[in-house]
Protein backbone atom coordinates (compact mmCIF):
# COMPACT_ATOMS: atom_id res chain seq x y z
CA UNK A 1 0.00 0.00 0.00
CA UNK A 2 2.74 2.27 0.73
CA UNK A 3 4.35 1.86 -1.80
CA UNK A 4 1.60 2.66 -4.61
CA UNK A 5 0.72 5.31 -2.54
CA UNK A 6 4.85 6.63 -3.46
CA UNK A 7 4.31 5.47 -7.42
CA UNK A 8 0.91 7.53 -7.20
CA UNK A 9 2.55 10.45 -5.72
CA UNK A 10 5.87 10.71 -8.05
CA UNK A 11 3.23 9.93 -10.97
CA UNK A 12 1.12 13.51 -10.06
CA UNK A 13 4.32 15.41 -9.44
CA UNK A 14 5.86 14.35 -12.92
CA UNK A 15 2.74 14.87 -14.53
CA UNK A 16 2.61 18.56 -12.42
CA UNK A 17 6.17 19.26 -13.27
CA UNK A 18 5.39 18.27 -16.84
CA UNK A 19 2.53 20.52 -17.33
CA UNK A 20 4.78 23.99 -16.70
CA UNK A 21 7.48 22.72 -19.68
CA UNK A 22 7.40 23.35 -23.47
CA UNK A 23 9.07 22.09 -25.79
CA UNK A 24 9.53 24.42 -28.58
CA UNK A 25 11.10 22.60 -32.28
CA UNK A 26 11.55 23.77 -35.50
CA UNK A 27 12.99 22.86 -38.78
CA UNK A 28 14.34 24.81 -42.12
CA UNK A 29 15.01 23.13 -45.54
CA UNK A 30 18.47 24.51 -46.15
CA UNK A 31 18.18 24.28 -49.93
CA UNK A 32 16.95 27.13 -51.79
CA UNK A 33 13.73 26.70 -54.37
CA UNK A 34 12.51 29.20 -56.64
CA UNK A 35 8.84 29.16 -56.54
CA UNK A 36 6.27 30.90 -58.72
CA UNK A 37 2.90 32.26 -57.65
CA UNK A 38 -0.11 30.35 -56.84
CA UNK A 39 -2.04 29.72 -60.39
CA UNK A 40 -5.53 28.11 -61.10
CA UNK A 41 -6.82 28.06 -57.64
CA UNK A 42 -9.45 26.06 -57.01
CA UNK A 43 -10.69 26.11 -53.45
CA UNK A 44 -14.05 23.82 -52.47
CA UNK A 45 -15.77 24.88 -48.65
CA UNK A 46 -17.74 22.92 -47.06
CA UNK A 47 -18.85 23.10 -43.37
CA UNK A 48 -15.44 23.49 -41.21
CA UNK A 49 -13.42 22.20 -44.30
CA UNK A 50 -11.73 23.35 -47.29
CA UNK A 51 -10.26 21.99 -49.80
CA UNK A 52 -7.61 23.54 -52.33
CA UNK A 53 -6.14 22.62 -55.85
CA UNK A 54 -4.03 24.90 -57.74
CA UNK A 55 -0.41 24.93 -59.49
CA UNK A 56 3.23 26.25 -58.88
CA UNK A 57 6.33 26.31 -60.41
CA UNK A 58 9.22 25.18 -58.17
CA UNK A 59 12.53 25.52 -59.96
CA UNK A 60 11.21 25.78 -63.43
CA UNK A 61 8.39 22.78 -63.77
CA UNK A 62 4.49 23.27 -62.72
CA UNK A 63 3.64 21.23 -59.82
CA UNK A 64 -0.06 20.57 -59.34
CA UNK A 65 -1.14 20.33 -55.48
CA UNK A 66 -3.82 19.79 -53.68
CA UNK A 67 -4.56 19.93 -49.81
CA UNK A 68 -7.92 19.26 -47.61
CA UNK A 69 -8.18 21.48 -44.09
CA UNK A 70 -10.73 20.85 -41.26
CA UNK A 71 -11.32 22.64 -38.18
CA UNK A 72 -13.46 25.03 -36.35
CA UNK A 73 -11.92 28.01 -37.51
CA UNK A 74 -13.69 30.58 -40.41
CA UNK A 75 -13.50 28.14 -43.62
CA UNK A 76 -11.41 31.23 -45.44
CA UNK A 77 -8.89 30.87 -42.98
CA UNK A 78 -8.72 27.39 -43.37
CA UNK A 79 -8.05 27.41 -47.43
CA UNK A 80 -4.77 30.09 -46.25
CA UNK A 81 -3.86 27.18 -44.05
CA UNK A 82 -4.19 24.53 -46.65
CA UNK A 83 -2.24 26.49 -49.71
CA UNK A 84 0.39 26.82 -46.97
CA UNK A 85 0.57 23.10 -45.72
CA UNK A 86 0.53 21.85 -49.19
CA UNK A 87 3.20 24.25 -50.71
CA UNK A 88 5.23 23.32 -47.29
CA UNK A 89 4.76 19.74 -47.59
CA UNK A 90 5.65 19.18 -51.30
CA UNK A 91 9.06 21.36 -50.50
CA UNK A 92 9.37 19.43 -47.89
CA UNK A 93 8.73 16.39 -50.36
CA UNK A 94 12.25 17.72 -52.54
CA UNK A 95 14.52 16.56 -50.29
CA UNK A 96 17.72 18.36 -49.32
CA UNK A 97 19.84 19.52 -46.50
CA UNK A 98 17.85 20.08 -43.28
CA UNK A 99 18.24 21.69 -39.87
CA UNK A 100 16.32 20.98 -36.67
CA UNK A 101 16.75 22.69 -33.23
CA UNK A 102 14.75 22.05 -29.79
CA UNK A 103 14.61 23.31 -27.00
CA UNK A 104 12.82 22.87 -23.57
CA UNK A 105 11.51 25.64 -21.82
CA UNK A 106 10.22 25.22 -18.29
CA UNK A 107 8.67 28.09 -15.56
CA UNK A 108 7.37 27.40 -12.21
CA UNK A 109 4.43 30.04 -11.98
CA UNK A 110 2.61 28.59 -15.51
CA UNK A 111 2.66 30.52 -18.82
CA UNK A 112 1.49 32.06 -21.78
CA UNK A 113 2.57 30.84 -24.86
CA UNK A 114 2.12 32.75 -27.76
CA UNK A 115 3.20 31.57 -31.47
CA UNK A 116 3.31 35.48 -32.50
CA UNK A 117 7.27 35.91 -32.67
CA UNK A 118 7.87 39.41 -30.82
CA UNK A 119 10.72 41.74 -29.97
CA UNK A 120 12.68 40.26 -26.89
CA UNK A 121 11.80 37.00 -27.46
CA UNK A 122 14.42 34.19 -27.76
CA UNK A 123 13.48 31.65 -30.32
CA UNK A 124 15.73 29.21 -32.02
CA UNK A 125 17.01 30.10 -35.30
CA UNK A 126 14.64 27.83 -37.36
CA UNK A 127 11.38 29.21 -36.16
CA UNK A 128 11.53 32.37 -38.74
CA UNK A 129 12.61 32.33 -42.37
CA UNK A 130 15.55 34.02 -43.91
CA UNK A 131 15.44 37.65 -45.41
CA UNK A 132 16.86 38.41 -49.03
CA UNK A 133 19.89 39.44 -47.05
CA UNK A 134 20.57 36.09 -45.87
CA UNK A 135 24.32 36.91 -44.75
CA UNK A 136 25.13 36.74 -41.11
CA UNK A 137 26.21 39.98 -39.23
CA UNK A 138 27.88 41.12 -35.68
CA UNK A 139 26.17 43.63 -34.03
CA UNK A 140 27.92 44.52 -30.77
CA UNK A 141 29.96 41.66 -30.50
CA UNK A 142 26.96 39.00 -31.23
CA UNK A 143 26.12 37.14 -34.48
CA UNK A 144 23.40 38.60 -36.11
CA UNK A 145 21.01 37.76 -39.06
CA UNK A 146 18.02 39.73 -40.85
CA UNK A 147 14.31 37.16 -40.84
CA UNK A 148 11.25 37.35 -42.56
CA UNK A 149 8.11 35.37 -40.97
CA UNK A 150 4.57 35.76 -42.11
CA UNK A 151 1.48 35.35 -39.58
CA UNK A 152 -1.83 35.87 -39.77
CA UNK A 153 -3.49 38.89 -39.04
CA UNK A 154 -7.30 39.79 -38.96
CA UNK A 155 -7.78 36.50 -41.22
CA UNK A 156 -4.95 37.77 -43.89
CA UNK A 157 -1.28 37.02 -43.72
CA UNK A 158 0.77 39.48 -43.01
CA UNK A 159 4.86 39.46 -43.71
CA UNK A 160 6.95 40.92 -40.87
CA UNK A 161 11.33 41.26 -41.33
CA UNK A 162 13.59 41.44 -38.16
CA UNK A 163 16.65 41.16 -36.73
CA UNK A 164 17.45 37.92 -34.04
CA UNK A 165 21.28 37.86 -32.44
CA UNK A 166 22.86 34.83 -30.94
CA UNK A 167 22.49 35.27 -27.33
CA UNK A 168 25.49 32.45 -26.44
CA UNK A 169 27.49 30.26 -28.22
CA UNK A 170 24.92 27.49 -28.55
CA UNK A 171 23.24 27.95 -31.80
CA UNK A 172 19.45 27.08 -30.20
CA UNK A 173 18.73 30.74 -28.25
CA UNK A 174 18.86 33.82 -30.72
CA UNK A 175 16.87 37.07 -29.34
CA UNK A 176 14.86 39.01 -31.51
CA UNK A 177 16.34 42.52 -31.40
CA UNK A 178 13.79 44.11 -33.90
CA UNK A 179 10.58 43.62 -35.93
CA UNK A 180 8.80 45.67 -38.49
Amino acid sequence: MRVTKLMLSLLVISQTAFADCDMRMASANQNQYQTGPILNLTKTISTSKCTVVFDMEVNGEMQHLTQSITGIEYEERLCIKAIELARKEHLASLGGNFKTDAVTVCQENGRVVSSKIKVGDTILESEVGTSKMKDYFTYKGARCRMFKTVSELNGQLKTYNGVICQIDNSDTNWLVVDKW
